[in-house]
């Protein structure tokens, strides 16, 4: 049995590791199109692509980035979908090791109110830079719709935060 819970805790670790590189790489690419959007609005120059020293139309590097943010959320929320049935298959064996475990220093480990506005600030710069975009050109409602197709990833992601937060009260009681 030992084994099993072994195996769900390094799970759990990689899972909080693997959430935080793909929010820091959404973040990043949201500051690209951010930057994009306030130097190059039309993308009719070139800029620096974000994975290379190598200069690109500024349309395509607002493709990588959109793709890049797009696709980071989508794996982030894939993995916390992740630790959420980790920790649940963990509550089942012992909840003081998962309590303890739980205090790994991670922003995926314990949710709660800065967790979630940590998630919400990631999707929000998401939002910022298609607002940047699509506002003066497109419209509000064009820029949110868009926010909505392609921010959707970060939206399920601070949905889920908000249950996990709901569902993994703290459990850990005091004996006297």
């Amino acid at each position: 049995m030992a084994d099993r819970i072994d195996i769900l805790i390094d799970n759990l670790k990689e899972t909080f590791k693997a959430i935080e590189k793909f929010l820091l790489l959404g973040f990043t690419a949201s500051l690209v199109l951010i930057v994009l959007a306030i130097t190059d609005r039309e993308l009719l120059g070139t800029q620096k692509l974000m994975i290379a020293d190598v200069s690109a139309p500024a349309v395509l590097v607002a493709i990588v980035a959109l793709g890049t943010y797009f696709a980071s959320g989508a794996f982030a929320a894939f993995y916390f979908g992740t630790r959420r049935h980790i920790v649940k298959r963990l509550r089942e064996y012992d909840t003081n090791v998962l309590d303890d475990l739980l205090t790994y220093p991670s922003v995926a480990a314990r949710i709660g109110a800065p967790q979630i506005i940590a998630l919400a600030c990631v999707g929000g710069t998401g939002m910022i830079a298609l607002l940047l975009f699509y506002v003066p050109t497109r419209g509000l409602e064009k820029a949110l719709a868009a926010f909505l197709v392609i921010g959707s990833p970060y939206l399920a992601l601070v949905v889920m935060a908000l249950m996990t937060a709901l569902q993994e009260r703290p459990t850990r009681q005091t004996t006297k």
